[in-house]
């Protein structure tokens, strides 16, 4: 999840709305877009057998889902609209498409990162 400026990319990207409660998408589902909130707050959850745990919320200009996006994983946890929010979309296509000029081992630091990210997570989570 990174800060990133939402002007800068508007002329690229789609815009979606979600009422407080939309699920923008669930734990486990295929990684085909990212999402910049360029108004409103969403939920980042963890779904548990013992309840739904809120990972954190973030609000503008907040980006999510750019991990799973980096090598097709499925999402490691669901998005929820905290409230009226205004997301900008890039597809996995886009994103693809921005970073496919990358030097080999630079793609390679992207996917280590990535990796070590999810680790951490993992272990903050238990």
């Amino acid at each position: 999840m990174s800060t990133v400026n939402p002007e800068a990319m508007e002329a690229m990207l789609d815009r979606l709305v979600f009422q407080a409660g939309d699920i923008i998408f669930e734990e486990g589902d295929p990684s085909e877009t990212a999402f910049i909130i360029r108004s409103g707050a969403v939920d980042i959850v963890k779904r548990n057998p013992g309840g739904d745990v809120v990972l954190v919320r973030l609000t503008a200009p907040k980006a999510f889902g750019e991990l799973s996006l980096i090598d097709n994983s499925p999402r490691s946890a669901a998005a929820i609209a905290a409230e009226k929010t205004e997301l900008m979309v890039i597809t996995a296509e886009k994103f693809k498409a921005k970073i496919s000029g990358l030097d080999p081992f630079m793609h390679n630091w992207v996917l280590f990162l990535k990796h070590r990210i999810l680790d951490l997570s993992s272990r903050v989570e238990e």
